[in-house]
């Protein structure tokens, strides 16, 4: 018995994964809205007295007042890697923030930093 098998390797298209700042931009984008009410709580935050916060306890409780103090079909959904964006995005635009947000070192540092002329150290 004398089989041959015939293997057949064909290239697969392998997608290229948007980077952080890529997926940020397309779910500001179409959502423009979370950029207000993070805004929103932060200066409530601010004027609460907090000097420093993280914009993950913000994305919670954006999360939870959503999905469970409104009614509607649908879960509100966010992912936690777009928390970075946002807050440099919020204390960009927001003078009276700038600060108020613990911030690590981000992939998108350097696309806020060239929009600001700052840096996030």
């Amino acid at each position: 018995m004398n089989a041959q098998i015939e293997l057949n390797f064909e290239r697969r298209r392998v997608r290229e994964k948007p980077s952080l700042l890529e997926r940020w931009q397309a779910y500001h984008e179409a959502n423009p809205h979370v950029a207000v009410k993070l805004t929103e709580m932060a200066y409530t935050a601010s004027k609460a007295g907090a000097r420093n916060i993280g914009i993950a306890m913000l994305f919670e409780v954006l999360r939870w007042r959503t999905n469970i103090e409104t009614t509607q079909t649908e879960g509100f959904k966010i992912s936690d890697p777009l928390a970075a964006p946002y807050a440099r995005y919020i204390m960009l635009k927001n003078p009276a923030l700038r600060g108020i947000f613990k911030l690590k070192r981000s992939e998108v540092d350097a696309y806020f930093d060239a929009l600001e002329g700052g840096s996030h150290e």
